[in-house]
């Protein structure tokens, strides 16, 4: 569902593919290729969230701006993940039930399931943990799973489209 919220209502590229059960409200962009899959909350109101190129939000994923947010291109946002108040550089992943508070995300880099993110991550890194710590760089192995994990989320998109 996408809805008005504070006099400003969401812009949806044609080709994104938003769920009937998610919502998107305020000031929300979403771009081309993303999806948006069921349950996924975003809400903005005077601060913006943008979900760049080819981003997945998977299930219950809770997207808010508090401040400007930029999910950045190629991204995932895992299952009951929350993004709030922060900037993720481009293909990364949020692992499921991870929260980033107000912090920026290098590209290329890992939150792993359930960390807590309250500080900065470096581009090519993996955090873990509640507070999250680096565990290690991320290295073409990872990448090679991130590009197998997005083909495969592109592929399945297709089945939340409602005719």
């Amino acid at each position: 569902m996408i809805r008005e919220f504070k006099g400003k209502k969401p812009v949806v590229a044609e080709n994104a593919i938003v769920d009937e059960a998610a919502l998107i409200m305020g000031n929300v962009i979403v771009g081309d290729g993303a999806s948006i899959w069921p349950h996924a909350l975003i809400r903005a109101d005077d601060e913006p969230v943008i979900v760049e190129r080819d981003v997945a939000i998977l299930e219950k994923a809770f997207i808010e701006a508090p401040r400007k947010v930029v999910i950045g291109e190629g991204s995932i946002i895992s299952h009951g993940a929350i993004v709030h108040g922060s900037i993720i550089g481009k293909n990364v992943l949020v692992g499921i039930g991870a929260v980033v508070l107000e912090v920026s995300v290098g590209e290329n880099s890992i939150i792993a399931a359930g960390a807590v993110v309250t500080k900065d991550v470096p581009p090519y890194t993996m955090v873990a943990g509640t507070p999250a710590r680096e565990i290690r760089k991320v290295d073409e192995k990872d990448m090679e799973k991130l590009e197998e994990m997005k083909q495969e989320l592109r592929e399945k998109a297709i089945y939340l489209k409602r005719d």
